[in-house]
């Protein structure tokens, strides 16, 4: 009996397993634990390192202006968050619960807005509602786009593909038998849907309007963009530290930031729990829309406007970039693509370096994603370690970008750091990184972490256990099946995780406001710039590039997983 406990401890693999989690964990450590508790302690601190307390708070519910930030991003995000998760329903219910036409089109239409930074949204409005929107100057409709309306307008805009995301999986799952009892028990569509549908599909609901509600307070390219004077946290965080040098007060700011998505975050672990134990019996049936012109003639419409919409929006940005002076002269010219005049030559460089920190952010980022996964799901040494690294890859998703950010430049400009009550200070092995395109890069993988780890996680474990414990009694070591059965099998999974990591660090803007230079300055900062500037025509003619190239990624993604799927099929012996 000793001989084997011995064995089993001195396993090779094991011993390569236990090394990998410790590496796992110390670089959560570095890279999210350090910052973050950096980022915590200034705000007990001046810009100089002195004590000062709750001084800075203090300070910040002092100021009337920073104060009502709070209230402002509470009220936006409510409405933004309701009336997303509302119309994300009736567009997924449409999908998945009626007879409609062009369904798979409107599946895919519905991601436009993803493929953009969330900027663009609100000059879109601009372009169409603003003072001098080819709406406003053309048919004297004035909406007050500048502040609340236009935030809350851009960001339901922002969410929505995420609402339609989780509320037509969780139409999906429905069991036809629950519907077919209700039609022999006589009830009408409307008392079938009230008693039956919402029931069902609550813990999606609630899932969707925490999701809109993070993504809205936390969000800050809509804000910044068509907010004019009407303040909120995401932009007060930016202005404190980029505009006034303010580090304690952008620290404050950013951990009343991060509150309320913290609880989003726990609430959204607790419906997920309870979701669990609701899961679809395996003698449901799918469910099946019975015809209904009516039905499927208002459903039609709606989707199909609130597609039009979408492609409207992005059809604004493209003219308004090949119009000569928008919307006064409309005829057509490319020189807007120039980007000379607003970015000093460098809009080529800015393109570069999107492409470096999109390739890098997903190669990287689909590595350790998946490898951790692999490590945490299926190894099967320190499950204690393993449970605290579940907790920290699922943690990021409870930090805004700007606030991860600003934790990553107090921690890595720092030369030495200060041990707190003891007065000492080490230096810190990790300041060279500051300013390199490295620590972007780390930063938007450890932002984006969360939910791809989700993914890693359930596709590793659709796979048999017995997968494992057959190459155990073999003798096999663990990477061998890693390489030769979980690797091959979760492909489809790990291009999705390469498009996600790709398209949203094209498109990102929160998590690397703070950390971009001049030579290092991506495309979606610097359409942010431009912005700034007044050169809307040129921020357009970039959003576009932006735009065609992640719709062009995600079309090659989805021609290689169709072959990707049928070779695993072949591989499985299960295609016919």
């Amino acid at each position: 009996m000793n001989t084997t406990k011995t064995k089993k401890t001195h396993n090779p693999a094991m011993i390569v397993q236990r090394v990998l989690m410790l590496i796992m964990l110390g670089w959560f450590v570095v890279f999210l634990i350090l910052p973050m508790l950096t980022m915590f302690g200034q705000i007990f601190t001046d810009d100089f390192g002195h004590w000062v307390g709750l001084k800075n708070f203090a300070e910040y519910f002092s100021n009337p202006l920073l104060f009502s930030s709070i209230g402002h991003s509470l009220q936006i995000s409510l409405v933004t968050a309701t009336c997303a998760t509302l119309i994300g329903l009736f567009y997924a219910y449409g999908i998945t619960r009626t007879n409609i036409r062009f369904k798979r089109a409107f599946r895919y239409l519905a991601l436009l807005p993803i493929f953009i930074p969330t900027m663009v949204h609100g000059m879109a409005l601009i372009y169409l509602f603003g003072r001098t929107g080819l709406v406003t100057t053309r048919l004297g409709l004035d909406i007050g786009l500048y502040g609340r309306t236009g935030i809350i307008l851009a960001l339901i805009v922002y969410c929505l593909p995420q609402s339609y995301m989780v509320l037509s999986v969780a139409l999906d799952s429905a069991d036809n038998r629950l519907y077919e009892a209700a039609e022999v028990m006589g009830a009408s569509p409307v008392r079938t849907f009230f008693r039956v549908t919402l029931p069902s599909i609550r813990y999606g609901l609630i899932n969707s309007f925490i999701a809109c509600f993070t993504m809205s307070f936390t969000d800050f390219g809509a804000p910044e963009v068509v907010g004019g004077n009407f303040n909120v946290l995401a932009t007060d965080i930016y202005r404190e530290v980029v505009g006034q040098q303010k580090m304690s007060m952008g620290a404050v700011v950013g951990v009343i930031l991060t509150i309320p998505a913290l609880v989003s975050f726990i609430l959204d672990l607790a419906m997920k729990k309870k979701n669990e134990r609701n899961e679809l019996s395996s003698k449901a049936t799918a469910f099946v829309p019975k015809k209904s012109r009516a039905r499927d003639a208002f459903y039609q419409i709606f989707c199909g406007a609130q597609v039009l919409c979408f492609i409207l929006l992005i059809l604004t940005v493209a003219f308004s970039a090949f119009a000569k002076r928008w919307p006064y002269d409309l005829s057509l010219t490319l020189n807007h693509f120039n980007f000379g005049a607003a970015l000093h030559g460098t809009g080529v460089i800015s393109f570069v370096n999107s492409f470096k920190l999109s390739l890098g952010t997903a190669a990287i980022g689909t590595v350790l994603v998946f490898s951790f996964a692999y490590l945490i799901e299926k190894g099967k040494t320190m499950r204690g370690l393993a449970g605290t690294c579940r907790f920290l890859s699922t943690m990021p998703m409870a930090l805004p970008g700007l606030v991860l950010g600003l934790g990553y430049i107090m921690f890595f400009n720092k030369p030495w750091l200060a041990i707190p009550f003891l007065g000492i200070e080490v230096a810190n092995p990790f300041s060279g990184m500051y300013r390199t395109f490295s620590i972007m890069i780390l930063c938007t993988v450890i932002h984006l972490f969360s939910v791809t780890f989700v993914t890693a996680s359930t596709a590793l474990k659709k796979l048999d256990r017995e997968y494992e414990n057959v190459a155990e009694s073999l003798g096999m070591p663990f990477w061998e099946v890693f390489f030769k059965v979980s690797l091959p099998m979760s492909v489809s999974a790990l291009l999705e995780i390469f498009i996600y990591f790709f398209v949203n660090a094209m498109v990102t803007v929160s998590a690397v406001v703070f950390l971009y230079t001049a030579a290092n300055k991506p495309a979606s900062i610097a359409i942010l710039n431009m912005d700034d500037n007044g050169d809307y025509a040129a921020a357009a003619a970039m959003s576009i590039l932006i735009f065609i190239i992640n719709v062009g990624v995600r079309t090659v993604y989805e021609f290689v997983n169709v072959l990707v799927r049928k070779r695993l099929n072949r591989w499985r012996g299960t295609e016919t």
